[in-house]
């Protein structure tokens, strides 16, 4: 099965002018197709609407976008689906016509199911040796993704991801994941305003502890406090929930159960086997 589509053509290819390759100008985002469904495609889809608007970028109809991520997914099987979208091509130089058309990129990819046997039993993450800083597009999924990949690059062993702090030393995402910890019966997520991205996952936990009166709370959390916690997560619109049970050196409880109940109330179910 291909599972490339720019344009709505099936293909690899791509102009070397396209301005998310000469600049990052663009905005992506990635999740699971499972069966042929999307869980959160209306959220997903609000959000790449919402950032790309915020640059200046129109997105294709929301009917339309799924069509075409249907072509390149398995109605039979779990895949990971990558969306970008670039502001299109132009000639050299930051500036570009105001009639430039986006380029619309569409990839899914095998889902890694032995990554779940390994987050069920909880994983490793050590903080990022570099802090982050706020700026006006860190809430944004754009495609310019360098702290990133410098936060990944020496990642060793059986790591699964790197934590950003600020130069407060407040800890803010994962490279990977957003974060969030658990004191007792409350969940307290990071307050990372201004310096974090603002994702899906993120709020569907938001809108979860919300409506169902469980309590949580947002914190200024210092590096120095992390270890007051009982337990640690990460999460994504890939992997759901996943418990840590180590960062740096400070070692928390794997609760199952927990995991387990966010990942079937957040529609990540297909995490847990």
């Amino acid at each position: 099965m291909k599972n490339t589509l720019v344009n709505g053509k099936f293909t690899n290819l791509i102009s070397i002018n396209d301005r998310g390759f000469q600049f990052g100008d663009g905005v992506f985002r990635t999740f699971v197709c499972k069966n042929g469904k999307i869980p959160h495609f209306s959220q997903h889809y609000k959000k790449l609407k919402n950032d790309a608007k915020i640059i200046g970028i129109k997105i294709p109809k929301k009917d339309d976008l799924l069509t075409d991520i249907l072509k390149v997914c398995n109605r039979t099987s779990i895949k990971v689906v990558k969306v970008i979208i670039t502001r299109g091509d132009s000639s050299r130089g930051y500036m570009y016509n105001r009639s430039i058309k986006p380029n619309i990129v569409i990839q899914s990819y095998d889902f890694d199911h032995k990554r779940l046997i390994q987050n069920q039993k909880g994983v490793l993450v050590e903080s990022a040796y570099f802090p982050i800083d706020k700026n006006i597009i860190s809430e944004l999924k754009h495609l310019n993704r360098i702290l990133n990949v410098l936060a990944l690059a020496n990642k060793k062993g059986d790591i699964i991801d790197r934590i950003f702090l600020d130069r407060k030393n407040k800890v803010i995402e994962g490279a990977y994941h957003c974060i969030f910890f658990r004191k007792k019966s409350k969940f307290i997520l990071p307050s990372n305003h201004g310096s974090g991205l603002i994702g899906v996952s993120r709020q569907l936990l938001i809108d979860y502890l919300t409506t169902n009166n469980v309590p949580f709370d947002y914190q200024s959390i210092h590096y120095d406090k992390v270890n007051c916690y009982q337990e640690m997560y990460l999460m994504n619109s890939v992997y759901g929930v996943i418990p840590v049970k180590k960062y740096d050196d400070i070692c928390f409880n794997i609760n199952s159960e927990i995991t387990s109940e966010l990942n079937t109330r957040l529609n990540f179910d297909y995490a847990q086997k």
